[in-house]
């Protein structure tokens, strides 16, 4: 086989229509309920403010620390029946939501369907992992984020109006619909056959040289203080600042679709320059948003946030999977992120508590402004990590 030909055989996994049809339509699904959670629990479950700020957070926080477990499972299963029993479990956790209005059914069924997308995702890092070149990596990653990341804006956009006009309950009721059309759709992705799980958690004795734990101990930092405020930002747009659903949705499709026209730029800059420089332009544009965030009173303020923010949030990603792709061997991709992701969702964890703390303590543009500075300080480890990782 020529080097042209191997190379377009690596890409198939990547370009496979069916894989792309698959991811698509879970990201869509998962963004039209998912965009409105916090204010579907503000509005229609009797919790306080810190329990629908733990809640709404948890397939954010949850699934980092379901990352290893998910991660096993994704390298020791083939990929067919590991995207089948993603897609039933989150359809199956979806129907469930509107039923348990108390926080023990409510956890339950988030967290079900947190470990069940959190396994997607895993499975499709090694689909990844199995496409592209090493060296790659960032521009292959930010190709499948792009094509499939279309479906996220689409879906942001019509969450508002669609809970607006027919309820929350229509909204669940769709989002489960397209888990079901998910299903047929994975007995046609490219099958990948499993590794045995002992032998890729024997791999983790490779990362012993100090490199991993200085990443995960900055993603740690990053990530506690972005999940601090991220929890109660649209609360924060819609109780401080007086917007409408329509316009938290808007917000979040601009901010979706600001993301998308900066992927391909973000994957390029960390096979150029390195993924380090990528992660910390990630981190200056997370600070500056938030910054931004705490002082804005109108619309178009909150715009201007979203916007700074939006521009760099797609140099985290990328940087952030190709530096632990390539610590890791070949066998145990999904295992070694989900290791670091793991250790990343315990550390941050409680940051749904630490930014209901300071929204009391400190005001909610206070709260803003605190977890800026805090996520600064994800540089000092990430300073110390090695170019020659990459």
């Amino acid at each position: 086989m020529t080097g042209s030909s191997a190379r377009q055989k690596r890409w198939t996994g990547v370009l496979h229509p069916a894989f792309l049809t698959l991811a698509s339509a879970a990201t869509f699904a998962h963004a039209v309920w998912y965009t409105l959670f916090p204010i579907y629990l503000r509005s229609s479950a009797p919790l306080e403010l810190w329990q629908v700020g733990a809640i709404s957070s948890l397939t954010l926080t949850l699934s980092f620390v379901l990352a290893l477990p998910a991660g096993v499972v994704a390298d020791a299963m083939s990929t067919r029946p590991a995207l089948i029993l993603a897609s039933a479990g989150q359809m199956a956790a979806l129907l469930l939501i509107p039923l348990a209005l108390h926080p023990l059914p409510l956890l339950a069924s988030v967290a079900t369907y947190t470990f069940c997308l959190t396994l997607r995702g895993q499975v499709s890092l090694r689909l990844l992992a199995a496409s592209s070149v090493r060296r790659s990596w960032g521009s292959t990653y930010s190709v499948y984020l792009l094509l499939t990341g279309a479906s996220n804006v689409i879906g942001s956009y019509i969450s508002g109006p669609l809970a607006e006009r027919k309820g929350f309950g229509t909204v669940y009721l769709v989002s489960a619909g397209l888990f079901l059309l998910t299903l047929p759709l994975s007995y046609l992705v490219e099958r990948v056959p499993g590794n045995s799980s002992r032998r890729a958690v024997r791999n983790l004795k490779a990362l012993q040289d100090g490199s991993f734990a200085r990443l995960t101990a900055s993603l740690a930092l990053h990530d506690l203080a972005v999940f601090s405020a991220s929890s109660y930002v649209q609360i924060f747009q819609r109780e401080i600042v007086g917007l409408s659903p329509s316009n938290i949705s808007l917000l979040a499709a601009i901010g979706s679709a600001t993301s998308q026209a900066a992927q391909l730029g973000a994957g390029y800059f960390a096979d150029r320059f390195g993924a380090r420089k990528a992660l910390a332009l990630h981190y200056l544009g997370v600070s500056a948003g938030y910054a931004v965030m705490g002082i804005g009173d109108s619309f178009e303020d909150l715009l201007v946030a979203t916007l700074v923010q939006s521009v760099f949030l797609p140099f985290d990603m990328p940087a952030r999977r190709k530096l632990l792709s390539l610590m890791a061997p070949e066998s145990a991709v999904a295992t070694v992120n989900g290791l670091s992701d793991a250790v990343v969702g315990l550390v941050s964890l409680p940051s749904p508590l630490l930014g209901g703390w300071l929204w009391y303590g400190i005001g909610p543009r206070g709260m803003l402004a605190a977890c800026a500075a805090l996520n600064l300080t994800a540089f000092l480890p990430l300073a110390s990590l090695r170019e020659g990782g990459e």
